[in-house]
């Protein structure tokens, strides 16, 4: 398939550096279609990457010195939000990384990154050649690190439940006049503020009533689609099915070495669903967490990440992309293995 940052750019819907479309050399939809949960794709979450100019990566081919004078700005990464393509009837959030830091990121395991390169064949939208040489190593990027990164978001995903939600309550009843202290304990609203430890979840019997205040405010467009399934469910599962399947993912990670994005979909589903309280997912959470811990101390992947043979990659990339880098790059003992090339040639030859 045809590059949808090219497709944009093309029909002027984007403003991109003039390199880039033709330059862009892998694109994958992300989101709830890579986890399987959806099969929407009228909304898409592109993630890519892409070989900038020799000059943007190797700064010293254009006469300049790091750190010193007029420095020409590097490429790490194009992205662009809410891009309507009316033709095609989609609209896209799209990112596109310089590949350098596109590898870098996956070398320390973070993990949009990581998943974008394990998305299912079919949400692959554009990969040349090069792209697929990526794909077909990326299991080099993973090591035990992932643990840690991918708790780490996890962590913040049940962080964001436990209040950013709490606060779009509060947010909404200074904008409709409703009864503050459903939305806060012994807290007033104008006192509430991001990141209180005073909010709480609200108890059953708060959350019928204030979803029963609100309703008529719904229904007159108030509130957005997730906004509303907040009030359905009394927590956020958008933010749920992120936590079980960080963890999911991350145990795939360090028992096999490899990664299924859609392996647990049925389960994903069913937390978007709301079937899944908030006290079964944090216990779930705590559980899993323990269980992990074991699991990180007996895993047989790297405790860090492969540096050299991921750098090995991005250098066969470039060289793939470019041809020589020998203007680009020294590698250590290069001069002295070609004159010892040379030196046997001149022997073979008899000089």
């Amino acid at each position: 398939m045809a590059s949808i940052l090219q497709r944009c750019a093309s029909r002027r819907l984007i403003s991109v550096p003039h390199w880039l479309p033709d330059n862009t050399v892998y694109e994958t939809i992300m989101g709830s279609v890579a986890y399987g949960v959806s099969s929407d794709t009228s909304d898409m979450d592109v993630y890519g990457f892409c070989i900038p100019p020799k000059g943007l990566i190797f700064p010293h081919l254009r006469g300049e010195i790091p750190g010193f004078g007029r420095q020409t700005q590097n490429f790490e990464q194009f992205q662009q939000h809410h891009i309507k393509d009316s033709d095609a009837g989609k609209e896209y959030d799209i990112t596109v990384f310089s590949i350098v830091k596109y590898l870098s990121l996956c070398m320390e395991n973070n993990p949009n990154m990581i998943d974008s390169l394990f998305t299912p064949r079919e949400c692959v939208l554009h990969s040349t050649a090069l792209a697929e040489r990526v794909r077909e190593r990326r299991k080099v990027f993973l090591h035990k690190g992932a643990w840690f990164k991918f708790k780490g978001y996890a962590y913040a995903q049940l962080h964001k439940i436990r209040d950013k939600h709490l606060m779009q309550f509060v947010e909404l009843s200074r904008k409709y006049d409703l009864p503050p202290e459903l939305a806060a304990d012994e807290v007033e609203a104008e006192a509430a503020s991001p990141g209180s430890t005073r909010l709480r979840v609200m108890d059953a019997a708060d959350f019928q009533q204030y979803r029963s205040i609100t309703r008529d405010a719904a229904k007159a467009g108030g509130f957005s689609k997730r906004l509303q399934t907040i009030f359905e469910h009394g927590y956020d599962v958008k933010y749920a099915y992120h936590v079980v399947r960080l963890i999911n993912e991350v145990r795939q990670i360090l028992v096999e070495g490899d990664l299924d994005l859609q392996r647990e979909r049925e389960q994903l589903k069913a937390v978007r669903r709301g079937e899944w309280t908030l006290d079964a997912l944090t216990a779930w959470f705590a559980e899993q967490e323990r269980i992990l811990e074991e699991i990180y101390a007996r895993s047989a992947l790297r405790h860090g990440p492969d540096e050299d043979a991921i750098k090995a990659l991005l250098l066969e990339c470039l060289e793939s992309h470019y041809g020589s880098l020998d203007a680009a790059i020294r590698v250590e003992g290069r001069e002295e293995a070609l004159l010892r090339s040379i030196a046997a040639i001149l022997r073979e030859g008899g000089y």
